[in-house]
Order: structure tokens, then C-alpha cells, then sequence
């Protein structure tokens, strides 16, 4: 009997379609032989690739472009239909430039649809879920993809956004002109203090390794974050004596004696199991750790700090705040504080969504133009 391959449509074409392989042909990667163990999912070949093959059927033979990818443990594959004839060499490199991004984003949707199901949760509907899912493997497509200067330029760019977008969202943001001198060009401009260019080197620093904190979280963590952030400030790591309040808000945060406890509290519930996505999990811990405005000042720069780590450990893009993104921002952490955690994450997920927009709608210009010789490896 003739195995059958499932490729998921992701376009609703028919030439992403349900084949039997009744008979391999010459199979051919577009970079080298292939070996045909390894099109049936063997372990010969470390890396699973696009790859030109062929059915026979009825002694008339079907060419197809075939991405391979693992998910889950499993080799998946998506096809796309070339036609009749077996193209030259020169013919397979303008195939693989021209259908290479389809199938690329054919083998995303595929991952998106079986991920997504996995979480259970009351917030976010199964469209939002599946954008984030989109995200995280459009992610890694990316990552792997772009040639290392082009990945180089775009992380510093996208550095420099989202550690100038954590100033903007606080009661006293620089200009971009003074965070661009200071992070790309050393300079200390006219006007700002010494404390707020060292804060702002931490910042860029703690960004780079929030992803690292985030995967070893407990209060000592959080206090050194502080600590770095707050350099020459004389509170940096240390916890708020006096009462506080919350801006905007009638939520009041607990008293300082109880502080360290309700802290310890919050790391004992993000910790613990959860079939809420990640996304989710975030922001409400993003939530409750600015009720608690552990800190005297620098709170809300920590707790985005660790709102990026927890992105990155879940796989997803840093958020890119804007300056007007701060009405929206607060307006959402006074639902959460009025208990609606509803509005709290939808609030974040519209944000996050505008911010994202190409990945989370899957389009195909979120691709690069020109990939890396490594776009044929997997997943």
C-alpha cells in the first residue's frame, strides 16, 4: 500500500494537496543529494531541508518543492506543485527564491493550528492564541533566515526601540535623540543626568539578559535587577519602607511589612503549572507586581523588564512600547486592579498585537527578501 503524507493547505490551493508517494523519482535538495531515508523521517541527515521530488502515476510524473520540519517530535512536511518537467539547476534556484517564503509560512500555519489547541484558557479567544503562536515560530523562522549582519542590524534596532520604549512609558521619558546618543554613540547629552545615563545603559543591559533572569526568578533576582537599575541612587535593591499608592487607581498596595511575603506569594504562583499561555501568565504577573509596588521608585521599569524576559523564554518578540501606548497601558492595569483580568489581558494582547502586526496576521513580507543559504534547514 502506498504511505501517505498529510500537508496542511495553508493557502487553500490546490497545490498544497494529499499525495500518495506511489513511487519516488530522482530526489534531489536543492543544495546536494539527498538521501531517501531521510524523506521518511530517518536520522542519516541532521538537517531536514526544501528538497525537490517527484511522484510517478500512471507513468506520468508530478514534480513538487517540499519543505520538511519537526514538530512535536515529528517530521511534518508541506508540498508545493512545480509541474511535469524536472527543472535545471538554474530553474530549482528560482523555484526555491519564489515559493521558499510560501512554504516557510505554510510550515508556521501548520505548527499554529496543532499549538494553539493546547492551551485552555477563559481570556484570550482562539484567534489571539493562534497569533501568538504565528509570532513564536515566525520568530525562529527569522532567526534563522536572516544573514548574521542583517539579524545583527535588526536586533540592535529592535533594542534600541523596546529599551526606549520602557522609558517611554514612565512619567519622565528622554527624547529619542538623547537615547540614541547615549546607546549608540556613548555620549552623555547636554541636560541629563548621570543617574539617568547609567539607568539607561542598565536598562539596555538588563534587557539583554531578561530572558536569563526570567529563567531563574525569585526575589533575589528581582532585587538585583533593582539593584543595577537603581545604581547611585541609594534605594537600589532594596524594598519600599513607607506606604504607597497607585496613581489613577483606588487599588491601594499592602502595607511594607507584608510586602516580601505577598512577593514571595507571586513567585510561588509563577512557578507553579498553568494552562493559560504564557502571553497570559505575563501579564498578569506584570499585573500584580506593580500592585504590590515593591520598590520606591524604578517599578515599572523592572516589571517590564521582566515582561520581556518572560516573552523571550516563551519564544515571543519583545513588546515595542510607543508613547501613546501609556493611556492604554495604564488604562488596562486599572481594569486588572478592579479585578477584571478580561479586560487586563485583552487590554496588553491589543497592544501587543498593533506592535506586531505583520507577524501576528502571518504576512508574507515579514519574511527576508533575500534568505541565508540556511533557510533550508528545519525548524
Amino acid at each position: 500500500m502506498p504511505k501517505t503524507y498529510l500537508l496542511f493547505d495553508a493557502y487553500s490551493s490546490p497545490h498544497y494537496a494529499l499525495f500518495p508517494m506511489e513511487r519516488w523519482c530522482n530526489a534531489h535538495i536543492l543544495t546536494g543529494n539527498l538521501n531517501p531515508k531521510t524523506l521518511k523521517g530517518g536520522t542519516n541527515n541532521p538537517k531536514l531541508m526544501v528538497y525537490l521530488t517527484c511522484k510517478t502515476t500512471r507513468g506520468q510524473q508530478y514534480w513538487y518543492l517540499v519543505k520538511s520540519f519537526k514538530f512535536n517530535g515529528r517530521v511534518e512536511k508541506v508540498q508545493h506543485y512545480i509541474g511535469p518537467e524536472e527543472p535545471d539547476d538554474n530553474e530549482q534556484e528560482r523555484l526555491k527564491a519564489v515559493h521558499g517564503p510560501e512554504l516557510e509560512l505554510a510550515a508556521v500555519e501548520r505548527m499554529v493550528k496543532a499549538s494553539a489547541d493546547m492551551f485552555r484558557t477563559p481570556y484570550l479567544d482562539l484567534k489571539a492564541l493562534k497569533g501568538l503562536q504565528r509570532l513564536k515560530f515566525l520568530r525562529r523562522a527569522m532567526n534563522r533566515l536572516q544573514p548574521p549582519a542583517a539579524l545583527a542590524r535588526e536586533s540592535q534596532r529592535l533594542e534600541l526601540q523596546a529599551v526606549h520604549g520602557n522609558l517611554l512609558l514612565t512619567s519622565e521619558p528622554l527624547a529619542r535623540e538623547q537615547t540614541e546618543a547615549i546607546l549608540l554613540h556613548d555620549r552623555a547629552p547636554a541636560g541629563v543626568p548621570l543617574t539617568r545615563v547609567l539607568e539607561l545603559l542598565a536598562l539596555r543591559r538588563l534587557h539583554r539578559e531578561a530572558g536569563e533572569r526570567v529563567a531563574r526568578l525569585d526575589r533575589r533576582t528581582i532585587l538585583k535587577m533593582h539593584q543595577e537599575l537603581r545604581e547611585g541612587q541609594g534605594d537600589g535593591g532594596l524594598l519600599r519602607q513607607e506606604s504607597a499608592s497607585l496613581p489613577g487607581s483606588a487599588f491601594v498596595p499592602p502595607p511594607p511589612v507584608l510586602v516580601e511575603d505577598e512577593l514571595e506569594a507571586l513567585l510561588e504562583w509563577w512557578h507553579e503549572p498553568s494552562p493559560l499561555h504564557p502571553f497570559e501568565r505575563a501579564a498578569l504577573f506584570h499585573h500584580r507586581l506593580l500592585q504590590l509596588r515593591p520598590f520606591t521608585a524604578g517599578n515599572g521599569l523592572v516589571a517590564r523588564l521582566l515582561l520581556e524576559g518572560m516573552y523571550a523564554r516563551a519564544g515571543l518578540p519583545t513588546p515595542l512600547w510607543q508613547r501613546e501606548d501609556r493611556s492604554s497601558y495604564l488604562s488596562a492595569l486599572v481594569a486588572g486592579d478592579r479585578g477584571d483580568r478580561g479586560r487586563l489581558i485583552s487590554g496588553f494582547w491589543k497592544m501587543y498585537r498593533q506592535q506586531h502586526y505583520a507577524g501576528v496576521r502571518g504576512n508574507l513580507d515579514v519574511l527576508p527578501a533575500e534568505p541565508r543559504q540556511a533557510h533550508l534547514e528545519a525548524f
